[in-house]
């Protein structure tokens, strides 16, 4: 019997979930400094840096976005099924733009996702104002949507539980951002990256 799209969006998504938990947590090492975070990374990146790993990501970031925008009903909508279908709205843009980024920086253009891509972009100017709020609202969208997902999926979940998946999410956000951003450590860009990123956006004039 064929899987139905619905089925194959949820299969997917608990990969994809796995792996964007096991993201987030690196990137909550940068509390601890560029250090931390890199070792943190170096510990998991082996599990999707390899040819079997990144295909298995990224055809189930592209079913997920598939998938996700044959379900896409925007009538009548209320509540929590309103916060699932936008969260998933952004969730969907957000997968494509990052997904192809990182791919384009590490296989094209050579550079290494690292600690230091990553904060380059909330420690240049103008950029970092636009990457605060794009990743800021990707982390929160996340964290909305598995409270919505419990919710739709088990209506008896806490409602007390559902309320604070997204203050965990828009805590998290502001914890990683702030490590990034250099709010606790001095962080200073190397010439690889700050070349990668004129490039980039050098058209922006950036400081």
């Amino acid at each position: 019997m064929p899987l139905s799209a619905k089925s194959i969006h949820r299969f997917t998504a608990i990969v994809l979930l796995l792996f964007i938990i096991s993201h987030l947590t690196v990137h909550l090492f940068a509390l601890a400094g560029p250090e931390a975070h890199q070792s943190a990374l170096k510990s998991v990146q082996w599990i999707y840096r390899n040819p079997i790993g990144e295909i298995i990501l990224v055809l189930a970031i592209l079913t997920q976005i598939l998938t996700g925008a044959r379900r896409l009903r925007f009538k009548r909508l209320r509540g929590w099924a309103k916060a699932q279908m936008y969260s998933g709205c952004y969730l969907l843009f957000f997968l494509f733009i990052h997904s192809s980024a990182a791919i384009y920086t590490h296989n094209i253009y050579g550079l290494e996702t690292d600690f230091y891509w990553a904060a380059g972009t909330l420690n240049i100017s103008p950029i970092k104002y636009g990457f605060l709020l794009y990743y800021f609202a990707g982390v929160l969208a996340f964290f909305v949507h598995i409270a919505a997902a419990l919710r739709m999926g088990w209506p008896q979940t806490s409602p007390k539980l559902l309320t604070a998946i997204p203050i965990i999410g828009a805590v998290t956000a502001f914890l990683i951002l702030a490590a990034l951003s250099g709010a606790f450590y001095t962080i200073e860009i190397p010439a690889d990256a700050m070349a990668y990123f004129e490039k980039n956006f050098g058209f922006l004039d950036l400081k």
